[in-house]
């Protein structure tokens, strides 16, 4: 398994793998880094870096309805194909970054731990799971924050872009593990540390591969765009000033603060 991480050095945007405090430099082009490219022997401190969302995604695809316990609790038909949303580029965020509420808006803002799959390679017409996996590079920890109050304003149309899409709404990171059994992997969501959501990927109704396949026969996916697999039970609103993490064990925990 390896961690891999973009962040900022000496006003310069660079990538590189983490081994633990430690950062060994990786010197090619965004474009060449879902490659697995070599390592130099640069090394830099975790704490010399400012950390950035690991990959800079053409574009974010979240998904509703994908995990039995939370369809189960609402009462909803599981899904045999994605049912999804995008989330525009204006909401992608990173570690660290603050959570800000929308001045046009007055109530709640919802988090969503979530995993998300990062692509490592162009992917259309796929026509099986084993072609979708091929084109996983790896795995991150996403925030996928909703305006919730905004989804029914209207009662003709679900704005589920309108509530998804504010600026900063789309947080992911902080690192991209690759090489992960993702059927072992458990999503933790904490607010000023108290956990409220606790879930096992293998919950999934379409797993990492059906959707990546599916996905690819609707729209050609690049290296580096997002997929969210969508949460499950336990999501809420955000208290004003509050913490909020997204943690699963062997990508790292996702920290952002909600403010005014």
């Amino acid at each position: 398994m390896s961690l891999w991480i973009r962040f900022e050095y000496r006003n310069q945007v660079r990538v590189g793998q983490l081994e633990g405090q430690d950062i060994r430099i990786c010197e090619v082009e965004y474009e060449q880094f879902f490659g697995n490219p070599p390592l130099t022997d640069e090394v830099l401190k975790l704490d010399e870096v400012t950390l950035l969302s690991p990959c800079s995604p053409s574009k974010m695809i979240a998904l509703w309805n994908n995990y039995a316990a939370l369809a189960d609790n609402n009462k909803l038909t599981h899904p045999e194909t994605p049912l999804y949303l995008f989330k525009p580029p204006n909401t992608f965020a990173g570690p660290n970054a603050v959570i800000h509420h929308p001045k046009s808006y007055e109530g709640d803002v919802f988090y969503e731990g979530e995993l998300g799959i990062v692509i490592g390679k162009t992917a259309c017409n796929l026509q099986n799971t084993a072609d979708g996996d091929d084109a996983i590079f790896g795995y991150t920890c996403i925030n996928d924050v909703t305006a919730f109050g905004l989804l029914k304003e209207y009662d003709g149309f679900d704005q589920w872009s309108r509530a998804k899409g504010f600026d900063g709404f789309g947080i992911f990171g902080p690192a991209i593990a690759t090489q992960l059994d993702w059927q072992t992997l458990e999503i933790m969501t904490r607010v000023n540390g108290e956990e409220v959501q606790h879930y096992p990927a293998k919950d999934m109704i379409l797993s990492p591969p059906e959707i990546v396949a599916a996905l690819s026969r609707n729209m050609t996916l690049y290296a580096g765009d997002i997929i969210c697999c969508g949460t499950s039970v336990g999501l809420g609103p955000m208290p004003i000033d509050c913490r909020v993490e997204v943690e699963i064990a062997g990508i790292g925990c996702l920290q952002n603060r909600y403010s005014v």
